[in-house]
């Protein structure tokens, strides 16, 4: 046991020096930061002042945001039929438009404006289109009852005879010509030109509302011409007047369809039925049924 601890528990001299320079060492490294004062200050209050003022101006903004918000959170709107002509502002906002919404439609209204369909609503700008589309079904407008007469002025004065306004004809969309198509309200002839060409295109319409997919025709210029829209699909296409589109959708062939309109450009207008015949290739059979498909 002795030589144990005297092999392993004693130190020699120059062990015994080293061991006490590693003690003071290590007593120097753990004291040492606390001798040593900080080259670097530490912040003051005055130094982190501004980052609370930031934080103020955004709570402020956030707070601000908040409450502007909640002003226009509106309650649930409360709906019943009304005139947006001449609607006051508190039916407008019980309604569930926003005050900007309000004061857009006012302005539009004393500038001169009109609602003249249901869908003119969805025109103003700001409103959510999906509270405009809520709206649209409880609008009513009156008609605007215009005068059947009108007093003609007379050249040298004074007032004695009367006209009637222009009566708006019922038109056949499969049968109107672009002049036809122009005695429409808010059809011009650019517009009737496209409307015929269009109609080509698909070999006649198959339904009134397929007049609505031309270009240029609006949802309320639609509305509009529709009560003067009529579709006789009882009609036979005329030999003279249709397309072969039109002809091959009555079930005249393409072949004899296209024969048809390429006779009519060369020779002119048919003068009867019986001048089918002279496109050489109608045999006999297929003339008579052509008499069933066409008129003159």
């Amino acid at each position: 046991m002795k030589k144990i601890i005297k092999d392993y528990l004693q130190f020699s001299k120059k062990e015994r020096i080293g061991l006490v320079i590693l003690l003071l060492l290590l007593g120097l490294i753990l004291y040492l930061p606390k001798l040593i004062k900080p080259s670097i200050q530490a912040l003051q209050p005055s130094d982190t002042a501004w980052l609370k003022e930031m934080e103020y101006v955004e709570n402020n903004k956030t707070e601000k945001a908040t409450n502007s918000f909640t002003k226009e959170v509106l309650v649930k709107p409360t709906y019943f039929y009304f005139n947006p002509n001449s609607a006051s502002e508190n039916q407008l906002v019980s309604l569930g438009l926003t005050s900007k919404n309000v004061q857009t439609i006012v302005r539009y209204r004393n500038k001169g404006g009109q609602f003249r369909l249901p869908e003119d609503f969805l025109k103003i700008w700001g409103i959510d289109p999906a509270v405009a589309k809520a709206l649209i079904p409880f609008i009513r407008i009156p008609e605007q009852q215009g005068p059947n007469q009108y007093q003609g002025v007379k050249r040298n004065g004074g007032y004695d005879q009367t006209f009637s306004p222009k009566k708006i004809p019922n038109i056949d969309i499969n049968e109107a010509s672009i002049a036809t198509w122009e005695l429409l309200p808010g059809i011009g002839p650019v517009l009737a030109a496209r409307i015929v060409k269009f109609r080509e295109k698909l070999g006649g319409f198959a339904e009134i509302e397929e007049v609505k997919k031309t270009y240029g025709i609006s949802d309320s210029l639609y509305v509009q011409i529709k009560p003067f829209l009529q579709l006789n699909n009882t009609e036979k296409p005329s030999i003279n007047t249709a397309s072969a589109a039109l002809l091959q959708k009555a079930g005249v062939s393409p072949a004899i369809a296209v024969a048809i309109v390429t006779y009519r450009k060369q020779y002119g207008l048919f003068d009867s039925l019986e001048d089918l015949k002279k496109i050489v290739f109608i045999q006999p059979t297929q003339f008579q049924e052509l008499l069933q498909l066409v008129k003159l």
